[in-house]
């Protein structure tokens, strides 16, 4: 009997951290206990008290948390709360993942306090600890501290040894990881994770069988950005991969051989060989995977999905009467994009306010035939469309609403969604509500993060050009991208070559297309093969525009602002 699984985006966390009287679980007491609630990869709620341990707090634990005995003595027991404690943790009928940093401590603090508390509750939970994910996703790292991890990933941690600090920073730790999981390692359910966070490590002593039956010498792969290839006893290509650190990911594979997902598993019983071609940059190996996957076909690999977490808002201005919508892919369409958003919830809350306010139609078809023969939709009847399609408007007024929503998406002023939520954020901080302050405070950064970039999206589908360099310790790769689509490359060797006069020369003598009117790319028909590039190309610029260089480009750019922007 196969037993059914849960997707990692399925899955709801409690990310819980105690701050206790001591070591021991069975003699010591909580004096301080955070919970974070995680739905949908979003952090939705957080539960934090301080706790009456009704026992003296020594001395050195008031040091450490700042917590002393007068802080406590008139906050509830935990028996005083605990169906509160409880009822928060099993608030859904599928039971949460039980989450922390060395989650056993706190785990077993909880459970022991419910045990001394009300025996009638089952807790028991199945835990995932980022201490353990950190051990095998961040091998290098030398310390998997908590504060370390949130050096490493530029989290800032607000105060060490508080319960809520060191929740909420633990919260989006594993949030990181989760992302890491899913993006890199290809896994899909939960329970893979769950498995994954306890298996073994191997060693260069104690190689993984995986390995013994490869035969290569992890050590010999260079650190450089490229494809990989993994084959069958006969030659056969199985997978193609693409890597930031051929090195690093390469070695993921026979590290953790034991409970790695069952597709990399079922992968790798078949492998005898590993192979790898260097580029000079991540995208370049982006652009080479995506094409070597399309002409070899590899049975083991499946559709694009590194874009899959990163949503999008899209604007049909395409179509006579633009909709709009959430995605998770760019298209060589001419929509309008905004994103990529790191919060699914931003993506939420962006849509149901524009439904609200604004009246553009909801149904699905891509283009409309207006007439008055057409019946009245639902969402007429409740004024929340125009209803083009019985012509109860003009396109041309249509077209002004659709302008109103990019403006309400992009502006700044008291019709924005920006200056909305400011107003939300203040008030909730006036009325000392910190919490939602905060959760509104996180929505704006996300949003300001894609509006003031969100002509990167827009600049490479629609009709425009732009210059990317990506540098690569001593190498940088310059690529001239229009309307999606990769025209040229060139390689400058060494930072302290690039003022090479040659070199410059060639760049500029061999696009001239930079200088031409846009109108001479855009009747230009796409491949297939170039539709793909452009959707590569698009989305990796789109996810990345805070770690690249661009530069966009229209009729009026001299040929030395585009050497001043390649030489800098």
């Amino acid at each position: 009997m196969t037993t059914s699984k849960t997707y990692i985006q399925d899955c709801n966390f409690i990310v819980c951290d105690v701050e206790t009287t001591g070591l021991s679980p069975y003699i010591d007491r909580i004096i301080e206990i955070s919970l974070i609630k995680v739905k949908n990869s979003e952090i939705v709620d957080n539960f934090t008290t301080l706790i009456n341990p009704k026992k003296h707090i020594p001395s050195f634990i008031t040091s450490m948390t700042g917590i002393a005995n007068e802080d406590v003595i008139n906050k509830p027991s935990f028996e005083d709360i605990n169906d509160d404690i409880y009822n928060y943790i099993f608030d859904d009928e599928i039971p949460p993942i039980f989450s922390g940093h060395n989650v056993l401590f706190d785990y077993k603090f909880v459970r022991e306090s419910f045990r001394r508390t009300n025996p009638s509750y089952n807790f028991n939970l199945n835990t995932l600890c980022t201490c353990k994910l950190a051990r095998r996703l961040l091998r290098k790292l030398k310390s998997k501290s908590l504060s370390n991890l949130a050096r490493y990933f530029g989290i800032k941690q607000l105060r060490k040894h508080r319960s809520y600090s060191d929740a909420i920073t633990t919260t989006k730790i594993l949030l990181k990881f989760l992302d890491i999981l899913q993006d890199e390692f290809e896994y899909e359910y939960i329970e893979d994770i769950i498995k994954f966070q306890n298996s073994r490590i191997y060693t260069k002593e104690n190689k993984s069988p995986a390995l013994k039956r490869v035969n290569i010498d992890l050590k010999k792969i260079p650190e450089e950005p490229g494809v990989y290839f993994m084959k069958n006893k006969s030659g056969e290509i199985l997978y193609i991969g693409k890597a930031k650190n051929l090195k690093d990911r390469i070695s993921s594979y026979f590290h953790h051989h034991t409970q790695i997902s069952p597709k990399i598993r079922k992968l790798l019983s078949s492998v005898y060989s590993v192979e790898y071609e260097l580029t000079n940059s991540e995208l370049s190996a982006l652009i080479l995977e995506s094409k070597l996957i399309k002409k070899h076909k590899p049975k083991y690999n499946t559709a694009i999905k590194r874009y899959i977490y990163h949503p999008f808002l899209k604007i049909n201005y395409q179509y006579n009467f633009p909709t709009i919508e959430s995605v998770y892919e760019i298209e060589n369409d001419s929509a309008y994009y905004y994103g990529p958003f790191t919060s699914k919830s931003t993506i939420t809350l962006l849509l149901k306010d524009i439904q609200n306010n604004f009246k553009l139609r909801k149904c699905e078809r891509k283009e409309i035939k207006p007439s008055e023969e057409n019946s009245n939709c639902f969402y007429y009847d409740i004024d929340k469309c125009y209803a083009p399609c019985k012509k109860y408007i003009s396109q041309e007024d249509y077209l002004k609403e659709v302008e109103k929503v990019h403006n309400y998406l992009t502006g700044t002023d008291v019709n924005s969604i920006q200056f909305k939520l400011r107003l939300q954020m203040e008030n909730f901080s006036n009325k000392l509500d910190f919490e939602k302050a905060a959760i509104i405070r996180d929505k704006l950064k996300d949003i300001l993060k894609v509006m003031n970039n969100h002509k990167v999206i827009t600049s490479a589908i629609n009709d425009k050009k732009v210059i990317i360099k990506c540098d690569n310790k001593t190498k940088r790769e310059i690529f001239f991208i229009h309307n999606g689509k990769l025209i040229k490359t060139f390689l400058l060797n060494g930072q302290n070559e690039i003022n090479q006069t040659d070199i410059l020369n060639d760049i500029l003598e061999e696009t001239e297309y930079l200088f031409f009117s846009l109108n001479k790319y855009t009747k230009h028909k796409f491949s297939q093969e170039e539709l793909d590039e452009i959707k590569v190309v698009s989305n990796w610029l789109a996810i990345n525009y805070e770690n690249t260089s661009y530069l966009e480009i229209d009729d009026e750019t001299t040929p030395e602002k585009i050497m001043k922007f390649i030489n800098s």
